[in-house]
């Protein structure tokens, strides 16, 4: 009589966990490579997010300064700038030399709220030209009257105040007023990110630092357009007043080195502003 023994025989069960270590080798692999991939796409968008964060804050800082003095100085290497940022534009309704009533139009009243004004600056229609007014002061919140008098209108949405500061006697009423901060732009070592590159910003009269975005690649740094020249330069021109625009050259890295990846990834990013509040 004939038995056999229910069950595996060894060769058996020998094969099945070849094939199993086979495919499972082959799933891991599998898995490995998706996981490679995630992290080169992350590293990418982590490359580009640093260079468009900046690009947002610099656009909507920069493209209303004023071309004669709006940058007040700029360190050699092109990481270190501090600029008279505009944050509000008005005209002149009446002054009597020392305090100064202005119609401002509406402004963005996020930013207006902002602490850190650094002063004022009129412009004298003969010329063109603005005079800046360091410290000089802002009061909100004064009576129209002085510019119904003087039959300035007063735009809704816009408000009165009044500027303590030297002005001329004389200056002509609808004179175009700005009021400014004095903003510090730097690429310079990252404190989210120890190890790596940040470009921050901060308010010069209150001393309010914010890391704005982070990493870059060593090399990013601020590039200066004159009115002589159509292509940007390395070097600071002198005087400041010939700068016209500057060039962010912001190239975006990631902060971590993907996988099968030889170094971090480097997004190259360049973008011009132009200051549009020129004579």
């Amino acid at each position: 009589m004939n038995h056999r023994r229910a069950g595996f025989s060894l060769v058996e069960l020998l094969v099945s966990l070849v094939v199993t270590a086979v495919v499972a080798g082959g799933m891991l692999r599998l898995m490995m490579g998706e996981i490679a991939f995630a992290e080169d796409r992350e590293a990418w968008r982590t490359a580009r997010q640093a260079s468009r964060s900046a690009m947002t804050v610099l656009a909507s800082d920069l493209r209303m300064v004023e071309t004669a003095n709006g940058i007040e100085a700029a360190a050699s290497g092109g990481q270190d700038l501090t600029v008279r940022v505009p944050y509000a534009f008005g005209v002149l309704c009446a002054t009597d030399g020392s305090v100064s009533t202005v119609a401002l139009l509406p402004t963005d009243s996020a930013m207006f709220a902002q602490s850190g004004h650094s002063g004022f600056a009129y412009r004298t229609e003969s010329t063109g030209a603005y005079t800046y007014v360091p410290s000089g002061t802002v009061t909100t919140g004064a009576s129209a009257s002085p510019c119904t008098t003087t039959a300035i209108a007063v735009i809704p949405g816009g408000e009165i105040v009044t500027l303590g500061g030297a002005v001329p006697v004389g200056l002509a009423q609808g004179s175009v007023v700005l009021l400014y901060r004095r903003i510090r732009y730097e690429i310079k070592a990252s404190a989210a990110m120890p190890g790596l590159v940040a470009f921050w910003r901060t308010r010069a009269e209150t001393g309010e630092a914010e890391e704005i975005a982070a990493p870059f690649d060593a090399g990013a740094r601020f590039r200066f357009y004159q009115a002589t020249s159509s292509a940007p330069q390395d070097a600071v021109p002198t005087p400041l007043r010939n700068i016209t625009g500057l060039e962010l050259a912001f190239d975006g890295r990631s902060e971590r080195t993907p996988r099968k990846a030889s170094g971090p990834k480097v997004v190259q990013f360049s973008a011009s502003l132009f200051f549009q509040n020129q004579p």
